[in-house]
């Protein structure tokens, strides 16, 4: 029958994951059958939007680029719709060779500038450097060899409205190679010069005089977001989950910082535990006996301390004013606190268990000859313990939620594992929903182990 009920309650919850997973797939299908560009062009608005977009690339000032512009042309032959919001536009393309021609050139056009300023002595700047080798590639350009080929281009429909994807492969190709020639100058460390070698590593306006020529403006290569609003929340999530998780495996805060928190809260509970049966059993031997008036005394106003003010308080005074003089570890500040104040707490659970054993119980251990510490250790406690045994549980649950502030001494816990990613990434939302999340199955796993022991005692009793 026990059997039937544990499989029954499995396949339950089988079902709703698998219809749960189902739903999500039903969305997203749903969501991406929608995906497809909503307006419509024909190839001579494809054609004006090609044409239009590569004569903005070419900055005013860079010659080299304005030229290559001049001698390249796309032209759109067919068009088709993709799934993705896009627009598949089929060209033929014919440019010239610029990254060949640059590459087999490179150490006659920087070798030939002079380096320093004939009037001043002082080294060229990137301008001059610039006006100077422009009429030299212009030069070169102008017989180099042509190219031609078939590519394809899209376009993507925004919410700006149609944007024209301008990869890196795109404006490579349609600039005969423009950006493979920026990379072959950029990557020039030497030049050879009437038979010897010159280092020009620090040389970087020769350089970026060079590349300025071919320079282009209005040219981001990033893919435009033609996501739909349920995609475009997803790809946000696994973006800052990566970011926040995942990048430099950041994670690793959260995971030390869970082994210190357990370790805390485990040493905690052992001393709560520990100082809880000892101040409880002189309450119950005060109030049974009459006897240790004082320690009862003391035992009063511990409790009185530890239960009328915050824990957080608590820890920094024991840490800051205590123990800081005395240079103990504030780890160990931190279970002292926490297991002194939770003792406080045990101590009345395990007093009020006591307690609410009927005196009769004493009684007879006495009438059998037993001394009142033996009376109370073999007859009264473990009936007791049995009693308070998942107020203990709770305790622990509770403890364990308590020890998030000892991130205010410092301690590398949960908490500060997670406001250690937050300072580094500048985000909220994803350190911060971690933490209560880790908290949260912690503190349900606590709570069904709890119920089940509670379960098991109920069972016993019967």
């Amino acid at each position: 029958m026990k059997h039937n009920k544990h499989l029954r309650n499995f396949l339950i919850a089988l079902i709703a994951v698998a219809v749960l997973v189902g739903l999500f797939a039903a969305v997203m299908l749903i969501d991406g059958l929608n995906n497809r560009a909503k307006q419509e062009i024909d190839i001579a608005q494809a054609q004006e939007m090609v044409d239009a977009t590569l004569d903005s690339l070419p900055n005013n000032v860079a010659l080299s680029s304005k030229y290559i512009r001049s001698r390249s042309s796309i032209t759109v032959n067919d068009i088709k719709y993709g799934t993705q919001k896009d627009i598949i536009l089929s060209c033929t393309y014919e440019t010239i060779d610029v990254h060949t021609t640059i590459e087999d050139n490179v150490n006659d056009v920087l070798g030939s500038i002079s380096i320093n300023d004939p009037k001043t002595g002082k080294p060229k700047n990137a301008t001059k450097v610039q006006l100077e080798v422009a009429d030299k590639v212009q030069a070169l350009l102008e017989t180099a060899p042509t190219l031609s080929g078939e590519m394809e281009v899209y376009i993507y429909e925004t919410e700006d409205g149609l944007q024209l994807y301008l990869s890196d492969e795109f404006v490579n190709t349609a600039f005969g190679g423009i950006l493979d020639a920026q990379k072959v100058v950029q990557n020039t460390t030497t030049l050879t010069v009437n038979g010897e070698s010159v280092d020009i590593t620090n040389r970087n306006s020769l350089r970026n005089g060079c590349v300025a020529c071919f320079k282009l403006v209005n040219y981001d290569m990033a893919k435009p977001d033609t996501s739909s609003p349920i995609q475009r929340a997803f790809n946000e999530f696994k973006e800052e989950f990566h970011r926040n998780f995942i990048e430099e495996n950041r994670w690793m805060y959260l995971a030390q910082g869970l082994g210190n928190t357990l370790a805390i809260t485990a040493l905690s509970l052992i001393l709560g535990v520990a100082i809880g049966f000892l101040v409880a059993a002189i309450r119950c031997t005060s109030a049974k006996t009459g006897k240790l008036k004082i320690l009862d005394g003391i035992c009063k106003v511990y409790l009185a301390i530890m239960r009328g003010t915050p824990v957080m308080i608590q820890l920094l005074i024991i840490y800051f004013v205590i123990l800081l003089p005395l240079n103990i570890d504030k780890f160990i500040a931190a279970v002292l606190c926490f297991g002194i104040n939770s003792g406080a707490y045990v101590s009345e659970i395990v007093r009020g268990g006591i307690m609410s054993i009927d005196d009769g119980q004493i009684e007879a251990g006495r009438s059998l000859g037993l001394g009142y510490v033996p009376t109370m250790w073999y007859i009264v406690i473990p009936q007791a313990f049995k009693a308070i045994l998942p107020s203990l549980a709770n305790e622990f649950i509770a403890l364990l939620k308590e020890t998030s502030v000892a991130f205010y001494i410092g301690v590398a816990d949960l908490t500060l594992g997670g406001l250690k990613i937050r300072a580094i990434t500048y985000s909220n939302f994803m350190p911060l929903i971690a933490i209560a999340v880790i908290y949260l199955i912690l503190v349900l796993g606590l709570s069904y182990l709890v119920s089940l022991l509670e379960r098991r005692l109920r069972k016993s009793e019967k």
